[in-house]
């Protein structure tokens, strides 16, 4: 109280506005920061970018007048140098950034969701089975539009059968993405940008390209790798091996249909 009471107006105007100022700085590389923790190229780019920032700080108040030149011209052209090298960071941010909000999304009773984890689960297992490629990825709350767009639109019903035709390898859909939007099958053969991590060998387009979407929007995306059958979900940049029997709950888990995990996740696993 008494620091209050010795401070004129201006001065708790000015110090309100720094400390917002201070807060939205913090948010904004608190943001950035939590969606590109997993990329490690983008992460010592930050580590880079906070120790050039402390040397600055530290000659600034030393004095350091020769220093602090070497440090702003290395400021100056570090910004246009870090634009050509991390351009495809920089893109995926903005991509990310710009993702449109889903506002309105249509009721599914638990009975229904019950019938399309059937399918879903019938057909990965298959697919895994077959050891057939496929690629399949769930909208949660950033719209998928613009690579729907990409790819044929087919818009019908969630069916084994389905899944099981596209990704067949003599037909035309096979070789891309199916994506689902709540109960319906949006589209086919749909098209990602592929992650730009470096990834074992044994992983291939599929798997670039079901991390790559992950990088940019909160969506869920089922791998089948063709060589091995193995089963994986691509989520926020990482890639998770599922085992089959573990298939159903996880997809219970990760798409949250149910209020409770018990409800659905169980139900069929006897």
């Amino acid at each position: 109280m008494w620091v209050m009471n010795n401070m004129s107006w201006s001065q708790i105007i000015n110090f309100l506005r720094s400390s917002i100022d201070l807060i939205a700085v913090w948010f904004i590389l608190y943001y950035v920061i939590s969606m590109f923790k997993t990329n490690m190229k983008t992460m010592q780019l930050f580590k880079g970018v906070l120790f050039i920032l402390i040397v600055k700080l530290i000659t600034s108040v030393l004095g350091l007048t020769t220093l602090n030149y070497l440090v702003d011209s290395i400021i100056n052209w570090g910004v246009l140098a870090m634009i050509i090298i991390f351009q495809p960071e920089i893109r995926t941010l903005l991509e990310k950034m710009g993702q449109t909000k889903m506002t309105m999304k249509k009721e599914i009773s638990d009975d229904e969701k019950e019938r399309l984890m059937d399918e879903l689960v019938s057909a990965i297992t298959t697919l895994s089975k077959e050891q057939t490629g496929a690629l399949i990825t769930f909208e949660r709350t950033q719209s998928l539009l613009d690579y729907i767009n990409t790819g044929t639109k087919i818009n019908a019903d969630i069916k084994s059968e389905l899944f099981l035709t596209i990704f067949w390898e003599g037909t035309p859909l096979h070789d891309g993405a199916t994506i689902i939007q709540g109960d319906r099958v949006a589209c086919a053969a749909a098209f990602y940008p592929p992650t730009n991590k470096e990834l074992s060998p044994k992983y291939g387009a599929r798997h670039r390209a079901a991390i790559g979407i992950s990088e940019i929007t909160d969506s869920l995306t089922v791998v089948v790798s063709e060589e091995t059958g193995t089963i994986s979900f691509a989520m926020n940049g990482e890639l998770k091996k599922i085992p089959t029997k573990e298939l159903r709950a996880s997809l219970v888990n990760e798409l949250n249909w149910f209020k409770s995990g018990d409800e659905g996740g169980q139900a069929h696993e006897s």
